[in-house]
C-alpha cells in the first residue's frame, strides 16, 4: 500500500532534484561545476519548481547565476522531456543562503568562545 501523505508533487519534486543535479553534471558550463542543488519546491498543481542551489564559494554566486539564466530554456525542456509532464513546468532557480548564513553563525560562536577564553 503506498503512503498517503507522499503526493504526486513529491515524487515530482525527487524526480525534478535528480534531474537538475543530472544535467549540471552534463552541462559543458565550467560554472557548473561548482554547483549544487539543495532544495526543490513544486506547487501541487506543478506549475512552478523552485529550485534552490548553493555553490562552492560566495564569489561563485552571480557566475551561477548568469548560467542559470542562459540555461533555464534548456533545462526546462528538458525536464519535460524526461518527466513526461503535460506541460512543462515553469523553473525559477534561488540562491540557497543557508551555508552562508551557517558559516556566519560558526564564526560568531567562534569569535565568542575566543573572547570567553582570554
Amino acid at each position: 500500500m503506498r503512503n498517503a501523505s507522499y503526493s504526486r508533487a513529491d515524487r515530482i519534486k525527487s524526480l525534478v532534484h535528480k534531474e537538475v543535479a543530472s544535467l549540471l553534471h552534463e552541462m559543458n558550463d565550467p560554472r557548473s561545476a561548482f554547483v549544487t542543488i539543495t532544495y526543490v519546491e513544486v506547487t501541487k498543481d506543478l506549475d512552478i519548481a523552485k529550485i534552490y542551489y548553493s555553490v562552492l564559494k560566495p564569489e561563485m554566486k552571480l557566475d551561477a547565476q548568469s548560467m542559470f539564466k542562459s540555461a533555464k530554456g534548456f533545462i526546462r525542456s528538458q525536464l519535460a522531456k524526461k518527466l513526461f509532464l503535460r506541460k512543462a513546468v515553469e523553473v525559477r532557480f534561488i540562491y540557497d543562503e543557508f551555508l552562508e548564513q551557517s558559516q556566519k553563525v560558526i564564526n560568531l560562536l567562534d569569535k565568542i568562545k575566543d573572547e570567553e577564553g582570554k
